[in-house]
Parts: structure tokens; sequence; C-alpha cells
């Protein structure tokens, strides 16, 4: 697994980026973005897609989603699924 980085402090609009796409995507698995044990890794989702480049707050939420669906595929044990 690559080592991530995130090198430097985020502008305003950038945080306002990662913060819609963050909700949409919880919203989106039907999780509460601030407590749901399982949003701190969708933000990190998020977070990487934005560092390769992604700027589209909709496109980063589904990419998330699509990487988090994936992950719960791979773990049938895990007890927090999508609710």
């Amino acid at each position: 697994m690559p080592f991530f980085t995130f090198d430097h402090d985020y502008t305003q609009e950038e945080l306002r980026i990662l913060g819609r796409a963050h909700r949409r995507a919880c919203q989106f698995l039907g999780r509460d973005p601030l407590l749901h044990p399982l949003a701190e890794r969708v933000a990190l989702t998020v977070m990487i897609f934005f560092e390769r480049g992604e700027r589209d707050f909709g496109r980063l939420a589904g990419m998330a989603v699509k990487r988090e669906l994936y992950l719960l595929s791979l773990d049938t044990s895990d007890p927090h699924k999508l609710n």
C-alpha cells in the first residue's frame, strides 16, 4: 500500500470541496459524516483522490463511495456495513 502525505494547508475553497464530497459520500452510504465509525475512512479516501488531482466534489464523492463499497465487499464480517 502506498504511503500518502498531505504536505500543505488546504485553502478555504479546497476545504469546501473536501467537506462537500465527504458529506455527499456519507449521505449516499447512509452514514452520519461525524458519528459513523467508518466516516473517517471515507474522509481519508476523499483526501487521497483530492491529492491525486481530482477537484470536482461530485466525482470525489463517487470515487469514495465506489472504494468504500469495494472495501465492504471484501470484509463480510464487518458489523458496520452500510449502516
